[in-house]
């Protein structure tokens, strides 16, 4: 193999991976599916549920996700189920954005808005079962609530912002931004006004 067409290959092997996390996310639907291998046999890569998939014609494709994913066996790029894989790149995105509120690259703001959508999004999908980020994905949600409406002065923010960023860097278990209180008074939680479950930010929207 030529120096050439390995690196087309390699090249080609990226765009197939990256497809796979755009159609896991929904990104790209699976009419786009015959295309993305099309577009990576001219790269060099070959099996054969990657030929059947681009001979798909774009309006029947009931077949694309299967023969999408064992074209991604056959070639060595399979990875995890789809839900897993959606849940993976949220994740990885999310720390993407925390990386860069870290390192000061780009508006804070809309890195914070990032994380709280990803994360919000990671835990509230049942399938992807990160349940240990639920308290941490909260305080994000909250800070950006702080943030959007002006509650809070913007350096504190920010300042929780970078910290809950660490945690979430930091890797399981994810350290939450501000310690909770749990009540063993059964009777006291049983009552707690139903609002008061709610994040600061969202009691204000619901007060008017």
């Amino acid at each position: 193999m030529t120096e050439e067409l390995r690196h087309r290959t390699l090249r080609g092997m990226d765009d197939l991976d990256t497809a796979a996390d755009l159609f896991a996310l929904g990104e790209r639907g699976r009419e786009d599916l015959p295309m993305v291998a099309a577009e990576a046999l001219a790269r060099g890569l070959d099996s054969p549920a990657l030929i059947e998939l681009a001979c798909l014609h774009r309006t029947d494709t009931r077949d694309a996700p299967d023969l999408f994913r064992t074209a991604l066996a056959e070639l060595g790029l399979d990875g995890p189920s789809w839900p897993q894989r959606e849940a993976d790149i949220m994740l990885r995105r999310a720390s993407q954005h925390a990386e860069r509120l870290l390192s000061g690259d780009g508006d804070p703001l809309e890195h914070l808005s990032r994380i709280s959508t990803h994360l919000f999004t990671l835990v509230r999908t049942p399938t992807s079962q990160r349940a240990d980020l639920d308290t941490l994905a909260a305080d994000f949600e909250y800070l950006w609530g702080c943030a959007y409406d002006g509650y809070r002065d913007l350096e504190d923010v920010l300042d929780d912002a970078r910290r809950g960023c660490r945690h979430l860097l930091a890797g399981p278990p994810y350290e939450p931004i501000y310690q909770r209180v749990v009540s063993t008074d059964s009777a006291a939680v049983a009552k707690r006004p139903w609002w008061r479950t709610l994040p600061p930010w969202l009691r204000r929207v619901l007060r008017g």
